[in-house]
């Protein structure tokens, strides 16, 4: 059996470049890409056969200054997967919004979900661009986001059989691109992850970036100078960073670590008192899942896939709107909620490495036999 993996880049340490590595590993399949780079992405992928499909392109490192290289990008990536020959393979399996246009003998796409922007994030993203770059800068953007998702939607009818990554995804998948899909949890290592002694911190793990909700945190702990938050993530939006440095400024009580290692950042989920989570709609979220896998609580806002992982008053807290208001009372009273870190690692184990790997092999042996009853499920 010969496997073809195939993802938009290798240049970031994120969920979704982490399930593709787990695939290839598991499958001992080649990994094609547009960009990698080695030391901007997990060590595990250098023991694989990484296809480079643009040696030598490197996206600008201000991007700020260079606001047309992502719609070329896209244009370019898309046209590169179009085009690549896959036909040496027995099966191929996809993922992201370029890896979408993608296409084998046999293709699974794996959904982490369709590219929001272009569907239920798009308003919330051109009033931003309306207010940071003026009308200009969102009617161009609305036009090319009216062509990407005409282009979404004929590339999502393509794949053998979808992937959802959590029911939201699901939900998704049904609603954007009239498809059933199959729901197949993202893998955590769950093995790397430890229990320690709390100290006096609370921890934040996610991207800077305004489906994020930073600004609520921050809020939080400006109400709460007595409490202690660590915020571990990179940014990508410039213009959502600086906003988010200046909230920051006089908040003594909050840490931003931009760039941890592996290492570091279980060590700082091992001595948190609990990991936050404030993003809008997450689609499905491995930090609320590596927390668990350390013994930790979750609180996270009452939305999307934190409802699938976190199980509300024994493994963490869901909070309901308004946030910041009753994000300050649970954290107040956190000390009268008594989480067991037994009950969060086996809740955690629901979504191991091992589990998803067994699911995985079990849909692809389907398909390949050709027991899969047809496009939809």
């Amino acid at each position: 059996m010969k496997l073809a993996v195939v993802h938009n880049v290798l240049n970031v340490r994120g969920g979704a470049e982490r399930v593709m590595l787990v695939l290839a590993r598991a499958f001992r399949a080649d990994f094609f890409t547009l960009i990698y780079e080695p030391e901007k992405t997990f060590e595990e992928a250098r023991g694989l056969r990484i296809v480079e499909l643009t040696k030598g392109f490197r996206m600008p490192e201000n991007r700020a200054f260079h606001p047309w290289i992502y719609p070329l990008f896209d244009l370019f990536g898309m046209m590169k997967f179009l085009t690549l020959d896959l036909q040496d393979y027995d099966l191929t399996i996809t993922s992201g919004k370029l890896g979408l246009f993608a296409r084998g003998k046999r293709t699974i796409h794996y959904s982490h979900t369709p590219t929001r922007v272009l569907y239920d994030l798009r308003p919330r993203i051109l009033e931003y661009l309306e207010r940071t770059h003026g009308l200009k800068a969102r009617l161009l953007a609305a036009a090319w986001f009216e062509v990407w998702r005409r282009l979404d939607r004929w590339a999502a009818q393509r794949p053998d059989v979808m992937v959802a990554n959590s029911k939201l995804v699901r939900e998704r998948i049904k609603k954007y691109y009239g498809r059933d899909s199959v729901l197949i949890y993202p893998p955590v290592e769950i093995k790397k992850f430890r229990e320690g002694e709390a100290e006096d911190y609370f921890l934040a793990v996610q991207r800077i970036s305004p489906e994020k909700r930073i600004e609520v945190l921050l809020e939080v702990f400006r109400r709460l100078p007595q409490q202690k938050l660590v915020l571990v993530g990179d940014y990508v939006d410039e213009d959502y960073k600086f906003r988010i440095s200046r909230m920051m400024e006089g908040l003594e009580n909050v840490t931003w670590y931009r760039n941890v290692s592996d290492r570091e950042l279980a060590d700082l989920y091992s001595h948190c008192r609990a990991v936050l989570q404030t993003s809008e709609n997450v689609d499905f979220g491995m930090v609320p899942v590596e927390a668990m896998a350390s013994g930790k609580p979750v609180i996270a806002v009452d939305e999307g896939g934190f409802r699938e992982t976190v199980v509300d008053g024994e493994t963490g807290l869901l909070v309901g709107k308004p946030y910041v208001e009753n994000f300050v009372k649970v954290l107040e009273s956190f000390d009268s909620f008594k989480f067991s870190p037994t009950a969060c690692r086996r809740r955690a184990e629901n979504f191991s490495e091992e589990r998803f790997i067994e699911r995985m092999r079990a849909l692809v042996k389907r398909v390949l036999e050709n027991s899969f009853p047809g496009r939809d499920l």
